[in-house]
């Protein structure tokens, strides 16, 4: 009896011990495929695509975008009529006269420098009369809230409001220099991650006393190339020497 006892306290024993063992495998085995979900989560969290094409993305990244390309200057003392009676009204030179630096702020937001040259001709309309000459030259500090980011997502068509202050100078007026108040529009077409397009339109009102129907207010239109520099992102003036040499290469090299 002692030995049958013995043996059945034994094999009791064993199972226990077994179960316990099984148990310990199963929860090690949940919580490691718990953590790779976890993961996994994460990962794809960080950019999701949507139906337009547009990824989305979690959080906003510091970017710094640099301009150039040409501005058209609207300065007929009518400047929201015959917006689009090109010759008698617009001037612009055939080279570029504008330059932009960017840098983005929280969210949505991003503060933009922009400086412009322009000459006005004696043939163009200015404040309403012919046969004036003369150098435009204008500084502004402008904000931007790009509509994408509001969403949280990026895609190769980025529209944008901007407003800000600014400076002109115009050797047509009496007064050459005058602080003005910006409000307008504008996008960039993306043709990679860190080249664009630019197109913008700018009304300028003059700070006077018929404020804002001053007849020191004007349009000023602009586009160029945009590049952009951003923060973990890929620099496009920098290539390696060989495209074998690659972080992911590292420790891989040839012999």
């Amino acid at each position: 009896m002692k030995i049958k006892f013995n043996i059945v306290l034994l094999t009791l024993i064993l199972i226990l011990l077994s179960g316990n063992t099984l148990f310990a495998q199963k929860t090690k085995h949940k919580t490691k495929s718990f953590a790779v979900t976890n993961k996994e989560k994460d990962n794809r969290g960080r950019n999701t695509r949507t139906k337009s094409g547009a990824i989305k993305r979690k959080g906003s990244d510091k970017y710094w975008i640099i301009g150039i390309g040409g501005n058209v200057v609207d300065d007929d003392g009518s400047p929201f009529k015959k917006l689009f009676n090109v010759l008698p009204r617009w001037n612009v030179r055939p080279y570029p006269t504008r330059l932009t630096v960017e840098r983005s702020l929280s969210h949505s937001f991003s503060i933009e420098g922009a400086f412009n040259f322009n000459t006005y001709k004696p043939t163009k309309i200015i404040n309403n009369e012919l046969g004036k000459a003369g150098i435009f030259l204008s500084l502004d500090l402008n904000v931007k809230n790009d509509f994408n980011r509001m969403f949280n997502s990026e895609g190769w068509f980025n529209p944008y409001v901007v407003y800000g202050a600014g400076a002109t100078y115009r050797t047509v007026r009496s007064l050459p220099i005058g602080i003005n108040a910006n409000i307008g529009f504008g996008f960039n077409i993306w043709l990679s991650r860190s080249i664009g397009i630019n197109f913008q339109s700018i009304a300028k009102f003059a700070a006077s006393r018929r404020f804002p129907r001053g007849s020191g207010n004007y349009l000023q239109h602009s586009t160029g190339l945009v590049f952009k520099i951003q923060k973990g992102g890929k620099n496009p003036f920098i290539k390696p020497r060989y495209k074998w040499i690659h972080r992911d290469n590292i420790g891989k090299e040839r012999t």
